[in-house]
């Protein structure tokens, strides 16, 4: 006996049909061949395309898709959605039980997707005589997923050319962190060399004197042998005079192998002791060019590092302040040189001030003059790699700071460190 509708509505109470016939969501019951048996009004709006809720009875979807094609000729794509909904029908049947699924295709000649939930139901012998469903558009969700999607998918596209890129920069910065090394050595090559040009300079310096004192002492020892009057007090005295200078030159050679050797030990040190070290090496050389060094200090202070490299850069300062003056005097702008040294304490750090009354910096280098190879000295005269060095050393090996200003008659260079703590014991 076929199923007829009169049959259905009797099982449906006048509430139950206001209820599907007003809700959002498509509502809908088939036959076993996928004829539309009842529908609500939002499968005929949003699917059928059917003028009112009792145009589908009788109809199955392929119907409502074919009369809309054949409304717009032009575009076969139109209206394709009804091709797929009678084979879940089918599934659901076979499986005898609920299934979920997601249905799309065009309506109106617009991709649309529907969440779709279908059931078999039974006559009262428990025979399948058709399907029940429901669905919900979901095409702005999907929109949302499929984008989503798209977006994940160049996500891991970009993630792999990230990766490629990463791979290139580390080796790449490899590549540049052993040029910078080569750099780096080749720069601090070429300062030592200077620095062993200078420091022999300064020997050369500092032996004049006591040299001549030893040979005036040597020459009066021999007029008065040659004359016979050499008593044997005056021959100790002039021993006595020859071996205090030898002594005091043997004493200047273990100053400057002391400043030279390369020694790399990070330990607590004096400045002041340093540079005092520094100012006697140096000392012979500000007397000849008519140069006075003064030094205050308020405290006592250790600083934590190597100490020679913390030399190295009181002595490239201090050298390129008596060759400033230096010059100054030359020109007769100035009679005499003054290099004033100061160390005091800032809270934790540790500030020396060395200002000198050289002429100071032209203003369009000052900011220009810690870049390596830059020198405002003539090429036969520096390397330009001083106080680069310098900046190394104060900033990257000890953590300070150094900068440079102009002051009324020359230049002040500053040098801030932190103050050593009880992490770094003697």
């Amino acid at each position: 006996m076929p199923f007829e509708i009169s049959n259905l509505k009797k099982h449906n109470s006048y509430l139950l049909k206001l209820l599907t016939e007003n809700l959002p969501d498509m509502l809908w019951v088939k036959d076993i061949n996928g004829v539309y048996l009842y529908v609500n009004q939002a499968i005929c709006d949003g699917l059928l395309m059917a003028k009112d809720t009792n145009e589908p009875i009788g109809k199955n979807d392929l119907f409502f898709a074919l009369r809309e094609r054949e409304k717009h000729i032009d575009n076969p794509d139109w209206h394709t959605f009804g091709e797929l909904c009678f084979n879940s029908d089918m599934i659901v049947i076979e499986n005898n039980r609920a299934m979920k699924f997601e249905e799309y295709g065009n309506v109106k000649g617009e991709l649309l997707y529907l969440e779709v939930n279908k059931a078999p139901f039974y006559d009262k012998d428990g025979k399948i005589i058709g399907t029940v469903g429901t669905g919900r558009d979901i095409t702005e969700l999907k929109k949302i997923q499929l984008d989503l999607e798209k977006s994940l998918i160049l996500l891991d596209q970009q993630k792999e050319q990230l990766e490629i890129f990463n791979t290139k920069l580390e080796m790449r910065v490899k590549e540049e962190i052993e040029k910078q090394k080569k750099q780096e050595h080749m720069i601090l090559h070429q300062s030592r060399q200077a620095a062993m040009g200078e420091m022999i300079e300064s020997i050369a310096h500092q032996w004049r004197q006591p040299l001549n004192i030893i040979g005036l002492a040597t020459v009066n020892l021999e007029t008065l042998y040659a004359f016979g009057k050499m008593t044997e007090k005056q021959f100790h005295e002039k021993m006595d005079i020859i071996g205090l200078n030898i002594n005091y030159m043997s004493d200047t050679i273990d100053d400057f192998r002391n400043f030279l050797k390369p020694e790399r030990e990070m330990v607590n040190f004096s400045p002041k002791k340093s540079i005092q070290e520094v100012l006697t090496i140096l000392s012979a050389q500000f007397h000849n060019n008519n140069i006075i060094e003064v030094l205050k200090t308020q405290c006592d202070i250790l600083f934590y590092g190597v100490e020679n490299e913390f030399k190295q850069v009181l002595f490239i300062i201090l050298n390129n302040a008596r060759e400033a003056i230096k010059a100054q005097i030359e020109k007769g702008k100035i009679e005499k040189g003054t290099i004033s040294l100061s160390l005091e304490c800032k809270e934790e750090q540790g500030v020396i001030k060395i200002s000198d009354n050289g002429g100071g910096i032209n203003p369009s280098i000052i900011n220009s003059i810690f870049d390596p190879y830059f020198s405002t000295k003539h090429h036969a005269n520096g390397t330009g790699v001083g106080l680069h060095i310098a900046k190394n050393i104060i900033e990257s090996r000890m953590k300070g700071l150094i900068e440079v200003t102009n002051i009324a008659s020359g230049s002040c260079f500053s040098i801030t460190l932190p103050l050593a703590t009880e992490e770094h014991p003697n």
